[in-house]
């Protein structure tokens, strides 16, 4: 009962702040559920799992080009219980709320446990593992602390120069129990990409969406059995939706995210900003070979 009435709060609270953009977004999810039993696709549930700022809005965008109707946003779907974090894991429950015959999206950030991939397995999810360069990831993450007065690093690092403020924003823990920002985004790959060379998962990297948009997005189709979508009609509705900032704005301030923490994702960023003194952090303090997480150890001083 508590998870139906969180789920009429918040469609109450978004018909109030904007009406007319709550009743567009009810209509456009169930033309997408009617218009889905076109589609003989059999992957029903796809579950992106990605660390923040390595590309899951970006997948999530592909989606909402496609048949499918996000599960922990949309109002078309009741979500399971409780409230969600950035790193919620998944459950059986999670599921059963899950309609077996409609098209459905979930995105989280959640980390490798062998329960989640048995639990994902076992409901027959098709799996997406969203990543990027670890290195670019965290001066996005950076600069969303210096955005997110909320976030648990923000009076930490504000006021501190960018070398000092970035280095702090690696090393303080969120607790005594739980890793630093370092070494638990390496273990996130590394652990993830580990599972995935034995079990039919689709890894993508935001790298390679940023040299060939179009193969990105056809890899994507051809992992859901979705081939008769045009990757490049796709990729044009996410550069019009972007240029026109409306969609991918308005959805992230509907959930509490705040807009400027939207970067343009450039690929390398960290050669610009890498200094000696956080290239000698990194290198001291990372817990294993870049290489292991497919990237090149070159995090060198000049």
């Amino acid at each position: 009962m508590i998870k139906y009435l969180l789920h009429l709060l918040r469609f109450i609270k978004s018909l109030l702040l904007r009406p007319k953009k709550t009743f567009s977004w009810i209509k456009d999810d169930y033309k997408k559920d009617i218009q889905s039993k076109k589609f003989s696709s059999k992957h029903k549930l796809v579950w992106c799992a990605g660390l923040p700022k390595s590309g899951t809005t970006l997948i999530e965008e592909i989606f909402d080009n496609l048949p499918y109707v996000r599960q922990n946003t949309s109002f078309n779907r009741i979500f399971y219980t409780g409230k969600l974090n950035h790193d919620h894991g998944i459950s059986d429950e999670m599921f059963r709320h899950s309609p077996k015959d409609k098209f459905t999206f979930l995105k989280t950030h959640t980390h490798y446990e062998k329960k989640y991939e048995e639990i994902a397995l076992k409901n027959n999810l098709r799996i997406i593992i969203s990543l990027r360069d670890l290195r670019d990831m965290l001066i996005s993450r950076y600069y969303h602390i210096l955005a997110d007065k909320n976030h648990w690093q923000h009076n930490k690092i504000k006021g501190l120069n960018f070398t000092d403020g970035f280095i702090m924003s690696l090393k303080v823990k969120e607790t005594p129990n739980t890793p630093d920002p370092l070494n638990y985004y390496y273990f996130w790959i590394l652990n993830w990409l580990e599972v995935s060379k034995k079990r039919n998962f689709l890894v993508l990297w935001y790298e390679d969406y940023k040299n060939d948009p179009i193969k990105y997005i056809d890899r994507i189709l051809n992992y859901i059995n979705f081939e008769n979508f045009s990757a490049t009609d796709i990729e044009k509705n996410i550069t019009v939706s972007r240029k026109k900032n409306i969609s991918l704005a308005e959805n992230l301030k509907i959930y509490g995210r705040q807009r400027k923490t939207l970067r343009k994702g450039k690929v390398g960023e960290w050669k610009d900003l890498f200094n000696k003194k956080i290239i000698d952090y990194f290198n001291s303090n990372i817990p294993g070979n870049l290489e292991k997480i497919q990237y090149k150890n070159d995090l060198k001083n000049n």
